[in-house]
């Protein structure tokens, strides 16, 4: 009969069949599956969730992205390119984080694994978070952008306006100086029809001194209410010109202030920086969940086997290493000894051959010493025998 523990065996040694989505998961997790194999498959479940983790947020970054680039260049193909390439890029350096993250029995060495881990973490979910705000809150921008603009037109408004009310003033003036003019010269008819008549003033009917005189001011009133009117309604007409220029200007400006409304990115985020910052930072917070999940879930996650089982293969792989090492370097200490030891042979023979060298030498130089020792002493005696026979001369 097989026992439990040689079905475990059996087990172990038979290898687990994944279906596509469970693989992908797996490849997610950047788990080994060869060592999920050798463990319970409440390994595999839990490697699946943090490979599944980590695929959505780089869904989440994908359209997150492409939404804003959207916003930015308004290319659906360009937008779609570069939303999965960001979207890619999100998955890759999740996964990378997950990876490097080495389960271990105690949670304080975990824990300082993963704080860079978390700060990068966050830093990409912040963001992420800015083009869905900026989808989220799209009616709310729309507004704001629309009131700017409407701001903006009446400001233009009020200027023209202004400067419309303006030349309007001198109008009303030259135009109440008319009616002055003019109610000046019917004073003056009614003054002068009224004494000619005799029903006002001095009473006498008939044209007299007075009649004339007031005949006289009526006349002058009318030429100058004439004069009046005919300079004034030329200066009116210039007026009214000025002013429908104005108007005129008003329109361009007002066209081509509508037609350079800005409705970019960088407008939009100034109008998302307007909005009540409580739903943002609930949506930033949610976003910093989801980024931060495949590692708090890594984090999370019990010591299980298959980080016994990584850690074993890793320490194995360390000490081969180590023992690789050690053995080059002993070979190499090896090597550097043979050659020490032939290069002191050879220091050892040339001392050798030296003093042999040295000793030919000094019995050389003696000899020569003693040659010259004999030639000096020549001398001597030669100088000695001159002097024995200069002196017997000088005695003969």
């Amino acid at each position: 009969m097989i026992t439990s523990n040689q079905q475990g065996i059996i087990m172990s040694e038979q290898k687990r069949t994944y279906g596509f989505i469970l693989r992908f998961f797996l490849f997610c997790s950047a788990a080994d599956i060869e060592l999920l194999d050798k463990c319970p498959k409440s390994e595999v479940n839990k490697y699946a969730g943090v490979g599944a983790t980590v695929f959505f947020t780089g869904i989440l970054a994908c359209f997150s992205g492409g939404y804003a680039l959207f916003t930015a260049f308004n290319s659906l193909s360009l937008s779609i390119m570069l939303g999965i390439f960001w979207g890619s890029l999100v998955f890759n350096l999740d996964r990378f984080l997950v990876s490097t993250i080495k389960k271990s029995k105690g949670k304080l060495q975990e824990l300082a694994q993963i704080t860079p881990r978390l700060l990068l973490a966050i830093l990409l979910s912040l963001v992420i978070s800015v083009p869905l705000e900026l989808k989220i809150f799209e009616q709310e921008i729309n507004e704001s952008i629309y009131y700017a603009g409407a701001n903006k037109i009446d400001k233009l408004t009020t200027l023209f306006d202004g400067r419309a009310a303006l030349k309007q003033q001198r109008i009303d003036s030259l135009n109440l100086s008319i009616l002055t003019k003019f109610e000046i010269r019917e004073e003056y008819y009614r003054q002068y029809v009224c004494e000619c008549d005799g029903t006002c003033g001095t009473g006498q009917r008939g044209r007299g001194t007075e009649c004339e005189r007031k005949e006289n001011k009526y006349l002058q009133s009318q030429k100058e209410y004439d004069q009046a009117k005919l300079t004034n309604e030329t200066t009116i007409a210039l007026l009214n010109q000025e002013k429908q220029r104005l108007l005129d200007e008003f329109e361009l400006e007002k066209e081509g202030l509508l037609q350079s409304f800005a409705d970019g990115l960088l407008v939009r985020l100034e109008s998302l920086r307007v909005l009540p910052f409580g739903p943002q930072l609930a949506i930033i917070l949610l976003l910093i969940a989801i980024e931060v999940a495949p590692i708090l879930v890594k984090l999370l996650s019990p010591y299980g086997p298959y980080d016994h089982l990584l850690k074993t293969i890793e320490y194995d792989f360390e000490i081969d290493e180590i023992t690789a090492v050690n053995m080059r370097n002993q070979q190499l200490n090896n090597k550097l000894t043979i050659m020490a030891s032939i290069e002191q042979d050879k220091v050892e023979q040339e001392l050798k051959n030296n003093e042999g060298s040295m000793k030919l030498i000094g019995e050389a130089h003696l000899e020569i010493v003693k040659a010259q020792l004999e030639v000096w002493v020549d001398e001597e005696k030669d100088k000695i025998r001159k002097d024995v026979q200069k002196r017997m001369e000088k005695l003969d």
